[in-house]
């Protein structure tokens, strides 16, 4: 009895926290990836897009919790997670 007790709260514990997170993110925007001189980057890889050091290539198609950049028809584009509410 006590098995099936810790099993269930794992289960509802689990089920709780799929559509959070701890940043609250909503879904995200899609920027595209500008130079100084105000034209986009072209791109093969997400690896060939600019990006400061806070900010990671993104490795799935899902929405992000951090800001991350991706190569979305040779243009490097930049996701960025939004916040509910």
């Amino acid at each position: 009895m006590r098995l099936l007790g810790r099993l269930g709260l794992t289960v509802i514990t689990a089920a709780s926290l799929l559509g959070c997170n701890d940043l609250e993110v909503c879904g995200s925007r899609r920027e595209q990836v500008m130079s100084a001189d105000g034209r986009g980057y072209r791109c093969t890889t997400a690896e060939d897009c600019p990006r400061s050091s806070g900010v990671s290539v993104c490795v799935t198609d899902v929405s992000s919790e951090q800001e991350c950049v991706t190569c979305a028809e040779t243009v490097c584009t930049q996701v960025i997670p939004e916040k509910c509410g």
